[in-house]
């Protein structure tokens, strides 16, 4: 049987923009290896800004070369960088005034230990050989130790910036979700009974939100493994970044049997639309022990994964009035 776990999972979608008449200059400089700010009201803004920090207003276009080298005005060290970080060892993030800036722009600083960062050190840029403008093309080093990239300026000005956006979460599953997972993995379906209404929710919550009541391990209570389809809709999968799904499915609600509250999102592939309908008796069919996974359930939504059945099928019994299921078509 497959171990509960703790919860570790990245949430990563591309983001991809156009960079504007203002910012777009200054990748593009990045890409052909040189560093722009613009001019603002006498003073020179690196990077680049659209609008006046002091008046609001938007700017001329009035573009000049600073740099390449700059003075080190604060920074703190990286000892534990993440995956998203520039580099996978310990480096610095500072503020950076490049020569003819009057502004100080946030950069890495790969320096080498914490020992050879200062506040006032000088510092020059590294290009990188493979540059598309992005202010990932550059980092920057301590004077005098950059090496020399050869640099072909593109054809075209940047206009289009692409990102991977992610987020990690980390935290442990909380008792009553770990409980839930528990009985998954063993062939039970477990969930919480208000001891206000004497509701059943599936999964449980840890609390009863309609009675503002806490719900322990006392109120856990098994409810079967079949129940009445109460909702359903069909998916035409949208081609996107990281798409699995080609052919249009069914995903479904269903109320189980001895259940308030029917578990959601249950995808249904191997039934036609002109088959399924409100009111249709399924049964889960588990898949067996031990190759049950859990994995997807987090501390903020929690269905029945699909890594725990095989498949739904109809259990051959009579309809269920669909007026009878109106209060559970949600």
């Amino acid at each position: 049987m497959t171990e509960t776990h703790a919860i570790d999972y990245t949430m990563e979608f591309p983001y991809t923009r156009t960079v504007g008449p203002v910012f777009g200059p200054f990748l593009t400089g990045l890409r052909d290896g040189k560093i722009v700010g613009n001019r603002v009201n006498g003073r020179v803004l690196v990077p680049p800004m659209e609008f006046d920090p002091d008046t609001g207003k938007p700017v001329e276009l009035d573009f000049v070369e600073v740099g390449p080298g700059g003075t080190v005005v604060g920074w703190t060290w990286v000892s534990d960088p993440s995956p998203k970080h520039p580099f996978q060892h310990p480096f610095a993030l500072a503020l950076i005034t490049l020569d003819g800036a009057d502004t100080a722009m946030v950069h890495a600083v790969d320096a080498g230990s914490i020992d050879a960062m200062s506040t006032g050190m000088r510092v020059e840029p590294q290009y990188h050989e493979d540059r598309h403008g992005a202010v990932t093309d550059v980092h920057f080093v301590p004077e005098g130790t950059a090496t020399t990239v050869a640099i072909v300026p593109g054809e075209e000005p940047v206009m289009i910036t692409e990102h991977s956006i992610a987020l990690r979460i980390q935290e442990e599953l909380h008792d009553h979700r770990r409980r839930f997972v528990e009985g998954l993995l063993a062939g039970r379906i477990i969930g919480q009974k208000s001891p206000v209404d004497g509701k059943v929710y599936v999964p449980g919550r840890g609390y009863d939100n309609m009675n503002r009541t806490l719900l322990t391990e006392a109120d856990e209570v098994e409810v079967a493994d079949r129940g009445t389809v109460v909702a359903f809709t069909q998916i035409t999968p949208v081609q996107y970044h990281g798409q699995k799904e080609t052919e249009p499915y069914i995903r479904c609600s269903v109320l189980l049997d001895g259940a308030d509250q029917p578990v959601l999102g249950i995808d249904i592939r191997d039934i036609t639309m002109a088959d399924f309908r409100i009111g249709m008796r399924m049964q889960m069919v588990w898949k067996p022990e031990g190759q049950r996974d859990a994995s997807d359930i987090d501390n903020r939504y929690a269905s029945i994964p699909e890594g725990c059945y095989e498949t739904w099928k109809p259990t051959g019994e009579p309809d269920v009035d669909p007026d009878s299921l109106k209060e559970h078509s949600w």
